[in-house]
């Protein structure tokens, strides 16, 4: 039988520092037979000029050049095009190790699953952080997955997989918002009965100045927000228990927003902060007993329901005594 095709896309934008990395580290595979499908989503610098180049270099390379819509978007294009048994992504400011998608592929073949991922290298500064997860790869019921994932907040990112096609027959990633992997790797989940974790660190995740999750507060932090509530809500009906879980990811990160928003200066974030409030007390009768929230977070949330001022202030008092 011949090897299957993976289609590995690359949604590109104002990234031509970094695209040759990233695109190298893909077209240097021990596994050869990909296509790679570069999306540049209307990039204002030479990336898209930089994609045609690798086009015309290499066979497997495909491009896409579209109107930019960001990055889900991009991502959707690339899953309408694309023609591989197996799909997977990488983001165009980052690299994968030579044999990611070889290991992943003997994965999802050996365990006969949908779904294989792997572990993540967080490189700040050229310099990987170091941690060490193990060097094997087992493979675990769909509600081992989704519960660990949850509870410490893992294994979300869209690119650290391998997925069967099959799996987006009916999924498309949410355009114009951002944490858009959090709704669509629950459902992901869900639709397999197994999956494989590899515990090796295969993909290379840069921390840059100026990226989407390293920019300063704006309206698209919130987006957060609605995908956590998007996860509940689906959670709700077919898997009831995880939802504590999934409320102390929402609660957490409101938590987290308010206390950035105290230094944001201006009224532009007025509604997304009301927004916040509207979540803490939507959650209250559950609140007080989430086990998935620290004693301190509860804290902090019961101030933050009666005003912000107040959740500022335990802060301040907290510094003081510590």
């Amino acid at each position: 039988m011949e090897d299957p095709l993976i289609s590995v896309i690359v949604p590109v934008y104002n990234v031509e520092q970094y695209l040759h990395r990233c695109v190298d580290s893909i077209l240097a595979q021990t596994y050869s037979h990909l296509e790679v499908i570069l999306v540049d989503d209307g990039s204002p610098d030479r990336c898209g000029e930089i994609c045609d180049e690798y086009a015309q270099a290499d066979p497997r390379v495909h491009v896409i050049h579209r109107k930019n819509g960001g990055l889900s978007a991009a991502r959707n294009s690339g899953l309408d095009y694309c023609h591989g048994e197996y799909v997977g992504f990488v983001d165009s400011d980052d690299y994968i190790l030579p044999d990611m998608y070889e290991q992943l592929l003997d994965d999802v073949t050996r365990h006969r699953t949908r779904l294989a991922l792997c572990h993540t290298d967080v490189i700040r500064k050229g310099k990987s952080d170091g941690k060490h997860y193990g060097s094997s790869s087992e493979v675990k019921p769909k509600e081992y997955v989704m519960e660990r994932a949850l509870k410490e907040s893992i294994w979300w990112s869209a690119d650290t997989k391998l997925y069967h096609r099959s799996l987006f027959d009916q999924l498309r990633y949410p355009e114009g918002k951002t944490n858009e992997d959090l709704p669509v790797t629950i459902r992901i989940f869900d639709l397999c009965d197994k999956i494989v974790i590899n515990y090796n660190k295969l993909y290379c995740y840069c921390i840059r100045e100026n990226s989407i999750t390293t920019s300063r507060l704006n309206p698209r932090k919130f987006d957060i927000i609605d995908n956590a509530s998007d996860v509940i809500s689906y959670l709700q009906d077919k898997h009831p228990e995880l939802v504590p879980a999934a409320e102390g990811i929402l609660l957490a990160n409101t938590l987290r927003l308010l206390l950035h928003l105290r230094n944001h200066q201006g009224d532009d974030l007025s509604q997304e902060k009301g927004k916040v409030i509207k979540v803490i007390k939507q959650h209250w009768p559950s609140l007080l007993s989430n086990p998935h929230l620290t004693i301190w977070q509860r804290t902090l949330l019961t101030a933050a329901r009666l005003h912000p001022q107040v959740l500022y202030r335990c802060m301040d008092l907290k510094n003081k005594l510590s």
